[in-house]
């Protein structure tokens, strides 16, 4: 079973991050965000530990200040 995570980010050049986490295996999604926070990503792994490494890549991005992710379950 899939683990989903929405990771919530913060950055001084919400375009450039973006564009560059869209390229990383993991991320389902990334978009730039007006407000706070500046974008949000949604990530997924096989297991936490492989979804904790996808954040784990974000978080080098440069230009990433910080994230807060909130990992999500499905629920019928």
């Amino acid at each position: 079973m899939k683990v989903w995570s929405y990771v919530f980010i913060t950055t001084r050049e919400p375009r450039k991050a973006v564009q560059a986490i869209r390229n990383i295996p993991g991320v389902v999604k990334a978009d730039a965000l007006l407000g706070t926070p500046d974008a949000i990503a949604i990530v997924e792994g096989d297991d936490i530990r492989s979804m904790d490494a996808v954040i784990d890549r974000i978080v080098e991005v440069p230009g990433i200040l910080g994230t807060d992710s909130k990992v999500a379950r499905w629920i019928d």
